[in-house]
C-alpha cells in the first residue's frame, strides 16, 4: 500500500509536530501555513523532541511545506490545526481545494470544531479530534512536546462511506506507527468538553505571566482553576453530558485535587506537573505576541453554553473579561495575582 498522504492546514506548533512525526514514520505529509513558520522548516528541516527528551530529526526532503490550500488536492486526509476561531475559514479553503470524499479532522481547542467542519464540508467529511498535550517552539526549526497525554480521533459509524472511513482508520494507524498514542472514540463531544475543562487554565496562565508548572504549584491559582472546572462540569450536566477520562486526567477528580495543600497536591497530581519547566499556555503566547486569543472557544464557550442551559458561570465570566481587557491593552500578560483575578473584573484589569 502506498504511503498515506496527509495534509495539515494551519501548521503551527501542533501541526508541525504531528505532521513531522508522521513524516518521520513514512507518511507523505504536506504542511500548509504561514511563511514565517514554514519557510525555515522548508529550508532546513525540523527537530522534534518528546517529553522524555528523545529527538527526531526530519529532513526538508521528507516533508513538504506550502502556503496555499491548493497544495492539499492529492491528500487522502486533512488535519485542521488552526486556532479555533479560524475553523470555518479553514474548512472553506480545504473544501475548495480537495475532492469531496477526503475526510477532514479537527485537531483544535474547544468544542465547536467538528460541528463547524460538518456545517461546511458535510456530515460525512468532518471528524472531531483532540490532542491532549502542548507543543512549544524552541527556535524556528525545533519543537518540544511540553506536556503528556494521547491524541483522540473520532470513530464514525460503520455504515459511513467506506472510502472516507478507511482514510481515517489509516490515519490512526499512521499516528500509532509514529509512536503517538492515539485512541478512537464515538464520544467525541464528551472528549472535547473534558479536554476543554483543563484548557480553562490557559486563560489563568496567560493572566498570571508565569510558566505553567510554576503557576500550578501556586495553590491560589489552583483554587481558581478548580472553581472554573466546577462551573464547566455543572454546564456539562446541564447539557446532559458526562465527562470522560483521557490519559491520566479526569476532570471531576482534578477539580477535587487542585485545591489541596501544596505538599498533598504535588504527590496526588504528579502527572499534571509533568510539564516542561518553561512551557506556557498557547493563550499566554498569544498575549505575549499581541495576537487574538482563543478565549471565546474556551472559557467563553462555558459562559455561552451556561447561559443556554441556565447554569451560572461567574468566575469564567470574570476571566473572559480580564483576557479581553488584556487583548485590548496589547501589552502582554497583565501578571494578575489570584486575588486580582477573583476580584471584580473591572477592578482586576484597571
Amino acid at each position: 500500500m502506498s504511503a498515506l498522504r496527509v495534509g495539515v492546514f494551519g501548521a503551527g506548533a501542533i501541526g508541525v509536530y504531528v505532521g513531522g512525526r508522521l513524516a518521520a514514520a513514512g507518511a507523505d505529509v504536506t504542511l500548509v501555513g504561514r511563511p514565517r513558520v514554514l519557510d525555515p522548516i522548508a529550508a532546513g528541516g525540523v527537530t522534534l523532541e518528546d517529553l522524555e527528551g528523545a529527538e527526531r530529526r526530519v529532513a526538508p526532503s521528507v516533508i513538504r511545506c506550502a502556503h496555499d490550500a491548493s497544495s492539499l488536492r492529492d491528500c487522502d486526509v486533512v488535519l485542521i490545526t488552526t486556532k479555533a476561531g479560524g475553523t470555518r475559514e479553514a474548512a472553506s479553503a480545504v473544501a475548495a481545494s480537495t475532492p469531496s470524499h477526503v475526510p477532514v479532522v479537527s485537531l483544535q481547542n474547544g468544542i465547536d470544531g467538528p460541528r463547524t467542519l460538518r456545517d461546511v464540508l458535510g456530515a460525512r467529511r468532518g471528524y472531531g479530534g483532540m490532542i491532549s498535550y502542548n507543543v512549544v517552539f524552541r527556535g524556528s526549526t525545533a519543537l518540544r512536546r511540553a506536556t503528556s497525554g494521547p491524541i483522540v480521533i473520532e470513530r464514525m459509524h460503520p455504515t459511513d462511506e467506506l472510502f472516507t472511513r478507511g482514510a481515517v482508520e489509516r490515519l490512526v494507524l499512521a499516528l500509532r506507527a509514529a509512536d503517538l498514542e492515539t485512541i478512537e472514540t464515538r464520544e467525541i463531544e464528551r472528549v472535547l468538553w473534558s479536554k476543554m475543562l483543563f484548557n480553562l487554565n490557559n486563560a489563568l496562565n496567560a493572566l498570571s505571566g508565569l510558566p505553567l508548572r510554576t503557576q500550578l504549584r501556586d495553590r491560589g491559582y489552583r483554587r481558581l482553576m478548580a472553581t472554573m472546572m466546577a462551573e464547566g462540569l455543572a454546564v456539562m450536566r446541564g447539557k446532559g453530558l458526562r465527562p470522560l477520562r483521557f490519559g491520566m486526567l479526569y476532570p471531576p477528580l482534578a477539580a477535587r485535587v487542585l485545591p489541596l495543600p501544596d505538599f498533598v497536591f504535588e504527590r496526588a497530581a504528579a502527572a499534571m506537573l509533568r510539564i516542561d519547566p518553561e512551557a506556557r499556555s498557547s493563550m499566554a503566547d498569544d498575549l505575549a505576541q499581541r495576537r487574538p486569543t482563543e478565549i471565546d472557544a474556551l472559557n467563553g464557550a462555558v459562559v455561552r453554553v451556561g447561559r443556554e442551559v441556565g447554569v451560572p458561570t461567574p468566575l469564567n465570566e470574570k476571566v473572559v473579561a480580564a483576557i479581553r481587557a488584556a487583548e485590548r491593552a496589547s501589552a502582554g500578560s497583565p501578571r494578575l495575582s489570584p486575588a486580582d483575578i477573583a476580584a471584580d473584573a473591572s477592578e482586576a484589569t484597571a
